[in-house]
């Protein structure tokens, strides 16, 4: 069977939390954590039909509007997702010119971050 798959690492509350359920059914879905915290990491297949970007951004949402969690949770934001706005704050304080990391967590890829 063919396969394609996403790799997500989130937190849920500590009170709880449940596990996500998923817009788009999944092939195999894989969990695993760190003993006494609740950040999950998650590698789940989906067959060739689905649109792994889409059930990657619907198990976003799902996280933290149903769950009250945060993904990405421990390995950081890259390209892929908006940072928070405080977040974004922070990095531009830390680095002025957007020269350590640019692009990540929606910042502009240019010096100075101009657009």
């Amino acid at each position: 069977e063919e396969a394609q798959g996403i790799s997500v690492d989130y937190a849920l509350p500590k009170n709880g939390g449940h596990i996500p359920p998923l817009s788009s059914k999944s092939i195999k879905r894989m969990r695993y954590s760190h003993f006494g915290c609740n950040v999950v990491h998650e590698d789940i297949a989906f067959g060739e039909e689905v649109d792994v970007h889409k059930a990657k951004m619907d198990l976003k949402a799902t996280v933290e509007f149903g769950c009250q969690g945060r993904l990405p949770a421990e390995h950081g934001h890259g390209t892929e997702y908006i940072a928070p706005m405080e977040t974004l704050e922070r990095w531009k304080k830390i680095d002025p010119l957007n020269v350590m990391n640019p692009g990540v967590g929606g910042l502009s890829y240019k010096s100075d971050y101009r657009d």
